[in-house]
């Protein structure tokens, strides 16, 4: 059995590159634990700092072959702690200013009822239009806007290029414009 422990983080991610579950084994045994503090200080949550290192982990090995490393693998796994984390906050900063707009509106309750027929129209006719992208525009799309991805990350998650993450958002809103202006007007 061959030990990885004398083994540089680069020649680490080579050889996990290549496939190698030795060498990933030694980078996760190596690096978790320092992960794992790291999400959670800045989470200060224990579990979604756990799921985030363990994600990681598993974006590392299932795209080993597609992932390639340019800085040293731990400033790769810590950046990428770092950018996940920011994603959850951010997500979770959007879902709560969202439950304060739906309680707010709730108070209110400003929708009548043909105010609610129209609103729910409007939102099928949405629907529709997301429905007919291409499955790249609507992945993409989704991945933006319902899941609160960056250009960035969507790009590493389906190993395309910012520029064509942000050229197809854009494509994307144009294609939404159009359907809204012409049901509005």
């Amino acid at each position: 059995m061959e030990t990885y422990k004398a083994y540089t983080d680069s020649d680490l991610a080579s050889l996990i590159g290549n496939g190698d579950e030795g060498a990933f084994s030694e980078v996760y045994n190596r690096y978790w634990s320092r992960l794992y503090l790291h999400a959670r200080k800045m989470l200060r949550d224990e579990d979604q700092a756990m799921d985030i290192v363990q994600d990681i982990f598993t974006i590392l090995w299932n795209r080993n072959v597609d992932i390639q490393i340019n800085t040293s693998i731990k400033t790769y796994l810590y950046s990428a702690v770092r950018n996940h984390t920011l994603n959850y906050s951010n997500r979770g900063k959007l879902k709560d200013k969202y439950l304060d707009s739906l309680s707010e509106f709730l108070e209110r309750g400003e929708l009548h009822t043909e105010e609610q027929v129209n609103f729910r129209d409007f939102a099928r006719r949405i629907d529709r239009e997301i429905d007919s992208f291409s499955p790249k525009m609507k992945t993409i799309f989704e991945l933006s806007r319902k899941q609160g991805l960056s250009n960035k990350d969507i790009a590493i998650e389906l190993n395309i290029t910012d520029h064509t993450v942000k050229k197809t958002i854009n494509r994307a809103l144009q294609r939404l414009r159009t359907q809204v202006s012409s049901f509005l007007f």
